[in-house]
């Protein structure tokens, strides 16, 4: 190759260089561009515009549903409830035992008939909220339970049944101080509560004369027992108590 040949061929190279370190420099201001912030648009459609936005109104937000509470129940008192189903004018085949207040039964037992021979029957006068609603005079007494519903109390009368027995207290000297007259115990018994002294048999249930007392129990002009005597039913009635023996 000539002088002049040779001086084409480096020219030559000379322009091919130049051009290869334009078009780097312009790569690389393209570079510079992306990673600063330029514009680099993603022509593609799935654009990301933010959170996702219902375009039919709004957010919907959850109204709370309220839930009633299970209704409560409260467990039978079947004492309550004998009490409660106690029917006026039936009678009841209860007495009260001589210890405290204590009855033979913890609750109402089944209705007898009135006219029964027991030792213990009481008539119902009344199914009220209290015991000041009960009469109160000989022979009248009342019965109370307390349940959830409040008081439930059996106005009571005593039926007397001739031949059967309960308890007295003694006066001390002989006598008999008070009866017993809504208990009921047996004729024969060795034993007797210690709140009593006495037991007495009813000898006789009459319609009272006038002026009755226990003189009017009498069998006879002979009959030298002694007697004691109660007037019950608004006077109405005479009933008579003599000793066991």
């Amino acid at each position: 190759m000539n002088m002049s040949g040779t001086r084409r061929w480096w020219r030559g190279a000379c322009v091919v260089a130049l051009l290869l370190s334009v078009v780097l420099a312009g790569c690389s201001r393209k570079n510079d561009r992306d990673s600063d912030g330029g514009p680099n648009i993603d022509a593609g459609v799935d654009v990301g515009v933010g959170p996702d936005v219902n375009v039919d109104g709004g957010a919907e937000e959850s109204t709370p549903v309220y839930t009633p509470p299970p209704p409560t129940t409260s467990t039978p008192d079947p004492t309550e409830e004998a009490f409660q189903s106690v029917s006026v004018g039936s009678c009841l085949p209860v007495y009260m035992t001589g210890h405290g207040s204590e009855w033979s039964h913890s609750m109402p037992p089944d209705p007898v008939s009135c006219s029964s021979s027991y030792g213990g029957l009481v008539q119902v006068t009344g199914v009220v909220g209290s015991s000041s609603e009960c009469g109160t005079g000989t022979g009248h007494t009342s019965w109370s339970y307390y349940g959830d519903s409040g008081e439930t109390t059996l106005c009571l009368e005593r039926v007397w049944v001739p031949r059967y027995c309960i308890l007295a207290e003694g006066d001390g000297n002989g006598g008999v101080a008070s009866l017993g007259t809504f208990t009921a115990v047996d004729c024969d018994a060795d034993r007797i509560p210690q709140e009593y002294d006495y037991v007495l048999v009813v000898s006789a249930v009459y319609q009272a004369p006038a002026n009755a007392n226990a003189d009017h129990c009498r069998q006879s002009a002979y009959d030298s027992r002694q007697y004691w005597s109660l007037l019950v039913n608004e006077d109405a009635t005479l009933v008579c108590f003599t000793t066991t023996s």
